[in-house]
């Protein structure tokens, strides 16, 4: 008879160990979700565009002289030909 009662508690006590765990944890992040809530939000300023972007209505922000033929019209990269370089001494510059 004991040696039933004790396989019987054998196996069931890695199910009863694991959910009081599950539980323990749960209370804790439930403890930290309120802790956050309860916190209040700060706003933060926008950060201004660089000084080489152009705004074009309804488009966005873009790199370089707009007024290029090679402008890839894009807030990552100037054109193709000089992606990274000023656009004031780019040789492949052509006006539209």
């Amino acid at each position: 008879m004991l040696d039933i009662v004790v396989i019987l508690l054998v196996g069931v006590a890695p199910p009863i160990l694991s959910l009081w765990i599950l539980h323990r944890t749960q209370d804790h992040y439930r403890r930290i979700n309120s802790a956050v809530n309860v916190t209040p939000v700060t706003l933060s300023l926008k950060a201004l565009p660089p000084a080489d972007m152009t705004c074009i209505d309804g488009f966005g922000y873009v790199i370089g002289k707009v007024s290029c033929k090679y402008n890839a019209r894009s807030p990552y990269i100037r054109c193709a030909i000089n992606p990274s370089g000023p656009c004031q001494d780019c040789r492949h510059y052509e006006s539209l």
